[in-house]
This record gives structure tokens, sequence and C-alpha cells, in this order.
């Protein structure tokens, strides 16, 4: 084989072998975020710049993830491909509403100065 086709061949399979972690990637930072949007939402009665700022990456970190998520469904069953996006879009906000109940037990039990020093 030619050096120019197995350069190629290099090329695709980096492609396809990076492609899991690009995707875990969008869920973890999805993951990260939720945890510290608990945190600004419960432990900070008035928020600063940098929190509006932060709060203000949700609706694409969530479209990121929730595309993973879909793609991942669509792989495991595209019969079902139109009720998919429901489904990513259903187990995001069940994510998200068990980890702002993790950081409530957290705020209620530790407090949020504890919480705060743990990120």
């Amino acid at each position: 084989m030619s050096s120019l086709r197995l350069t190629w061949i290099g090329a695709a399979l980096f492609v396809v072998v990076s492609a899991p972690v690009r995707a875990a990637d969008a869920m973890m930072a999805f993951d990260d975020y939720n945890v510290r949007r608990a945190i600004i939402l419960q432990c900070h009665m008035t928020q600063s710049a940098a929190d509006i700022a932060f709060l203000a990456r949700d609706e694409a970190l969530r479209r990121a993830a929730s595309a993973q998520l879909q793609a991942q469904l669509d792989a495991s069953d595209p019969a079902h491909r139109n009720e998919n996006a429901k489904k990513a879009d259903d187990a995001l906000q069940t994510r998200r509403a068990a980890r702002d109940y993790d950081i409530s037990e957290q705020v209620r039990n530790y407090g949020c100065a504890w919480l705060e020093g743990k990120l």
C-alpha cells in the first residue's frame, strides 16, 4: 500500500475511535454543568456576573448532550428515530432532576460552604 493510503486509513480510524470520547465529553460536560448549576441556584442568593455567564451555557451544553444521547438511541433503535429525540430529552431532564436532588441533600447535610469547597 502506498503511504498516502495508509495515512488516510489511519486518519479514518482516528476519527472513528475518537468519536465515543467526544461523545462522552458532551455528557460529562453537561453533568458537570448540572452540578455547578444546582450549587449556584441553591447557594448563591444573588448571582454574580460569572454565575450568569456560566448559566448562559445551559442550552448549548444541553443540545450537545441531547444530540449525543439521541445518536446512541438511534444506533441501538433506528426504527424509532422520531421518538428517540423525546427519549433523549426526557433522560436528560431526569438526570438533571436527580442531580438537583443530590445537591439539595448535600446542601442540607453539609452546607453551601462545604459544597463550594468541593468544586
